[in-house]
């Protein structure tokens, strides 16, 4: 089996991404469920939903980590 490396200069693009991933995957569903229930063809509204959420949260996922990081540095004592 062939594992890819990554350099680690990739690193916080890629937890960003997985970050926008998981939690846009789980928020969609839980606020699918929230709205509609279980109904018929649930996971096809529900994955239908998510596909833009995913798109639209990794794109504040890149600023508000970055924003993070930065108040945290301020707040934190060294």
């Amino acid at each position: 089996m062939i594992i890819m490396k990554l350099n680690k200069k990739f690193e916080p693009y890629i937890f960003t991404i997985i970050m926008a991933f998981g939690m846009s995957l789980m928020m969609s569903f839980i606020i699918s469920l929230m709205n509609i229930g279980f109904v018929d063809h649930f996971f096809l509204i529900w994955i239908r939903a998510w596909i833009p959420a995913f798109f639209i949260a990794l794109i504040p996922a890149f600023f508000m980590g970055k924003l993070a990081r930065f108040v945290l540095t301020r707040i934190i004592d060294r």
